[in-house]
């Protein structure tokens, strides 16, 4: 009976320890118990990256960069369609490359209200940091500050500028690990361990998991596998390599702002021709390349800027394929298009682009096209799309909140082959000036085609079997809704 009993207990502890919680497996009772009582505690593991920084000026891995969302609150966030809603902030207005912020009555988590220098220095470290340089490249810089107003100054005009200022916000703009800021959580220590607290000071926050542990995991692939052993309870992965593996964990889908698309080199002979490129655009079947290449880890784009982009509600913007309209288009032009070989390009190392290129490839030749399919390493891709030898390619760029489309169109940083003097730049550059309408650019733009919108991308956001909550995450914060989070 005494071994019965005893061997009762052995697998009633070894059930317990399989749910949420630090790192184990290493023959402590007490590490054991610590786990047991994480659960029933309500206390939420989250892994972070140690080889990175906690301090969101300077890190730049996803999992450590998604964590600082719950300590730090910019003046605006961004929700699932892309649209800045105030945080910090109170108000915000643009004018004539200017954007007036008022600041409202917030504190941090030391009880000491935000001010506009408090603003103003992270907006400063922000404006050279890896995750937020980018997206304010074209503020200028702090123009003025006075009472609970900061005045931005723009390089160029910027109709939706306000999306860029989701950047942290931190006590004089300190530049440290986990400084003081005023999130949803404020860090706590206890020895070498994390703890992050729910910040009772900040309005309508009420979570029902008051207590997070930060566990620390060596790069993103152990942050994957401790989800799966159980040491922690949430992991975000954006599928960057192109890959997708089950897990066992349940896994919800969510939309990134990576733009997929198919560029033309503006000096290709065949692909010259307008009329060419709306055949090759017609021809494409972008509900295959999403559902089969991507593996439905992804949202069919008809235009350069994100479907679910609040500016683009309510508007009918979807291009059906049709080869025979294809091939009316091709005709008109007289072009042979069967007279020289055309070389698409693609990154080898990237399962899902491999294969919407291996679509195209054969889309295109259904047209009479002969395509020749270079497959490339990432460093060989980016020396043939320098030196200039191809037809078209895939490329990928991830937009600013803002949906600045200027490193494709405008001559920038992405715009391999993609000529920046053409019908799509110059609307462009009315668009961002206030001088038309959304829809005047997109008209324009698939009339002139100088590059063909696939998708939208997805990430993948997973949680453990002990976890319920609607999990209504968004790329602009994961945590979004943390505050319907809890443990069975």
């Amino acid at each position: 009976m005494r071994k019965i009993i005893a061997l009762l207990l052995v697998i009633a502890m070894l059930v317990s320890v399989s749910a949420c919680s630090d790192e184990r497996n290493n023959g402590d009772d007490n590490e054991i118990t610590t786990n047991v009582s994480t659960v029933s505690e309500g206390i939420l593991n989250l892994a972070y990256s140690k080889i990175d920084t906690l301090n969101p000026f300077t890190c730049s891995t996803a999992a450590n960069l998604q964590l600082l969302r719950l300590v730090y609150d910019g003046l605006y966030s961004i929700d699932k369609n892309y649209k800045p809603v105030p945080n910090i902030a109170e108000s915000g207005e643009i004018g004539d490359k200017t954007v007036t912020v008022k600041i409202g009555n917030r504190k941090f988590g030391d009880g000491t209200p935000v001010s506009v220098t408090d603003v103003k220095a992270s907006f400063e470290k922000a404006k050279l940091s890896p995750a937020y340089a980018t997206r304010l490249a074209n503020f200028e810089s702090v123009g003025a500050y006075e009472g609970n107003i900061v005045i931005f100054k723009l390089l160029s005009d910027d109709p939706y500028a306000l999306s860029c200022l989701d950047f942290p916000i931190i006590k004089g703009g300190a530049d440290a690990d986990l400084a003081t800021g005023c999130g949803r959580y404020i860090p706590r220590f206890s020895g070498e361990e994390i703890y992050l607290t729910a910040n009772t000071s900040k309005s309508g926050f009420t979570p029902a998991l008051k207590t997070i542990r930060l566990v620390p995991v060596r790069d993103e692939n152990a942050i994957i596998s401790s989800l799966e052993v159980g040491n922690t309870c949430f992991n975000y992965n954006d599928l960057a390599d192109g890959s997708y593996s089950r897990i066992n964990a349940h896994t919800v889908e969510m939309g990134i702002n990576n733009f997929v698309y198919l560029a033309f080199n503006s000096s290709s002979d065949i692909f010259s021709d307008k009329l060419i490129r709306q055949a090759v655009n017609l021809a494409i079947d972008r509900d295959s390349i999403v559902t089969t290449a991507f593996q439905g880890h992804a949202r069919i784009a008809y235009t350069p800027f994100n479907p679910d982009w609040y500016i683009l509600a309510s508007k009918d913007l979807v291009i059906s394929k049709n080869t025979e309209k294809a091939a009316e288009l091709i005709s008109q032009t007289q072009t042979d298009i069967a007279s020289r070989e055309v070389t698409l390009l693609v990154n080898s190392e990237n399962r899902f682009k491999l294969e919407a290129a291996e679509f195209i490839s054969n889309q295109l030749g259904t047209l009479g096209f002969r395509v020749n399919l270079r497959k490339l390493s990432a460093e060989s891709l980016t020396a043939a799309l320098n030196e200039g030898s191809y037809d078209l390619y895939i490329g990928e760029l991830k937009l600013t909140p803002n949906m600045d489309l200027t490193p494709l169109i405008l001559g920038g940083s992405a715009a391999y082959g993609i000529s920046n003097v053409s019908e799509s730049s110059s609307r462009y550059a009315q668009l961002i000036a206030g001088n038309c309408e959304i829809m005047d650019f997109i008209n324009t733009f698939n009339e002139d085609l100088p590059i063909i919108p696939l998708c939208y991308r997805n990430a993948a956001v997973s949680y453990t079997n002990s976890m319920q909550g609607s999990f209504a995450c968004c790329d602009g914060d994961v945590f979004a809704d943390i505050n319907t989070w809890s443990f069975k």
